[in-house]
């Protein structure tokens, strides 16, 4: 008898799955932000800002020397992040829809 998967890993094993299929979309958007046609919310721009310095600069809550255990913060840090990406495509495609119905 297979052995019961929590439910919070199906949750994140689908989030993970649903980031990967709207990679495209994420792409898109980052391009709209650039040429100035979308803007991003404020939380998720300081997210990308503060991730970016927190992942390259060397001073963290767990240092980096340490193998595995000075990388942990780090990739919760980056993990918190495509969470953060994964909502604001899906803001991106409501703006999007919104724009097709004008």
């Amino acid at each position: 008898m297979p052995k019961s998967i929590p439910a919070r890993h199906v949750k994140l094993v689908k989030h993970l799955a649903h980031l990967f299929q709207s990679r495209r979309t994420l792409w898109q958007m980052l391009s709209d932000v650039f040429k100035g046609r979308y803007r991003m919310s404020l939380v998720t721009t300081g997210g990308i800002v503060f991730c970016l310095i927190y992942v390259v600069v060397p001073f963290d809550l767990l240092p980096d020397y340490i193998p595995v255990v000075g990388w942990i913060d780090d990739g919760l840090v980056l993990y918190l992040l495509l969470k953060r990406l994964g909502a604001e495509t899906q803001r991106y495609n409501r703006h999007k829809a919104m724009g097709r119905r004008r």
